[in-house]
């Protein structure tokens, strides 16, 4: 019986493991792993077909179906409740044998929609199955935060995200010909997932879930513009994304799906966006600069500034957000732009004195410190 449970990084193993080993947790013995259980990273550098112990492992591998009995998902793992987060879901269900399951920690309602991370209601309405119409449910509510998820009559819906081309694209000889290529696409996918969990929590909050949006992706995450157009939770109606010049534009549609195609424009500069004669209702900026000076970096944060709508908003995560004096600088530049921050760690407002909750102990120290220090984090300039 193989048993793999997936965490951030190595770094969390010991408390994700304490998580699913306390009988607290599962006072039944239902779901509590057997001592062979074996840890895989997001970001193990190691790809096999067969992990153990000996190694910490990358879970983006092209394993066969049915490789696994169960995949519990740690408390460390960045999984949000959006189309990506549904997409890794399902392709885990893939990997399972069918007496098999997946185990992953769920948050109350107001919790999950406040980090945009899974509760009941959200993965119930993706994943639920029955055997027959009396059946049992394929979803079972364990103790204490603790969901579990088996095969059911029929597959999950497949959600449109362009995780799924990169997760069934995998390649053993090109992982074995090209190790650290797999790493940087996985890396990009990995952070992408994040990046638009993020993103799409701030749209939700200042648009809500119905309006027509129209958004820009400058450099940075070329995928970002593709996984916000196509979310099943915000309404974009056209994207555009802003490329290098050595990106190769027709790329991108072998990630969206069939329809898709028509709402996204990429050009190829960030030149031919500031000429651009459209006003877009989110522009997004994340880790874009790089060798550009404070005043240079200014500028062109005007500019996309002057490029907002009406109550558009210009999402940016960069290192000079890290100064409060530039923050307040940029704020007067900008007719007093109304200023929010947002965690980079799980998808929710930072508010001053106040902590965000979280199981993993780790992580909600983390965001204590990232609320006090309000380092690399994501900055909303909002346009009155």
């Amino acid at each position: 019986m193989k048993e793999i449970l997936i965490h951030k990084s190595a770094k969390y193993i010991e408390e994700d493991r304490d998580y699913y080993y306390s009988d607290t947790r599962d006072k039944h013995g239902m779901i509590q792993p057997s001592d062979d259980m074996v840890s895989v990273t997001c970001d193990s550098k190691i790809f096999k077909s067969n992990p153990t112990k000996q190694e910490i492992c990358s879970i983006y591998y092209p394993f066969e179906k049915e490789s696994f009995h169960r995949i519990y998902l740690g408390i460390s793992f960045p999984l949000f409740a959006n189309n990506w987060g549904a997409a890794f879901l399902r392709h885990l269900m893939y990997l399972i044998e069918p007496d098999g399951g997946v185990i992953l920690p769920v948050y109350a309602e107001r919790q999950g929609v406040e980090k945009n991370y899974w509760s009941r209601s959200s993965l119930e309405v993706i994943f639920q199955s029955r055997q027959k119409w009396w059946g049992m449910s394929n979803i079972w509510a364990e103790n204490d935060g603790v969901m579990s998820m088996r095969i059911g009559k029929k597959q999950p819906p497949k959600k449109n995200s362009t995780l799924n081309y990169f997760l069934e694209n995998m390649n053993k000889n090109q992982i074995n010909e090209s190790a650290d290529n797999h790493y940087k696409n996985l890396s990009e996918q990995h952070d992408n997932g994040i990046n638009s969990a993020i993103i799409e929590q701030v749209i939700i909050n200042t648009y809500g879930r119905k309006k027509p949006i129209s958004l820009c992706n400058i450099h940075g995450d070329s995928l970002l513009s593709s996984e916000l157009l196509m979310s099943d939770y915000i309404n974009i109606q056209q994207a555009t994304q802003v490329v290098n010049d050595d990106q190769n534009i027709k790329d991108f549609n072998k990630y969206l799906v069939q329809g898709f195609d028509s709402k996204l424009k990429v050009i190829s500069h960030s030149k031919e966006f500031l000429n651009l004669n459209t006003n877009f209702d989110v522009i997004c900026m994340i880790n874009i600069f790089e060798n550009e000076n404070d005043n240079k970096k200014l500028e062109f944060i005007k500019s996309a500034f002057s490029k907002l709508n009406k109550e558009g908003c210009l999402i940016i995560k960069d290192t000079i957000f890290n100064d409060e004096e530039f923050i307040n600088k940029i704020k007067s530049e900008l007719d007093g732009a109304d200023h929010g921050q947002y965690s980079s760690i799980v998808a929710t407002k930072h508010n001053k004195n106040t902590n965000i909750a979280h199981y993993s102990d780790i992580i909600f120290s983390e965001l204590q410190s990232e609320n006090e220090k309000r380092n690399d984090i994501f900055n909303i300039l909002q346009k009155k």
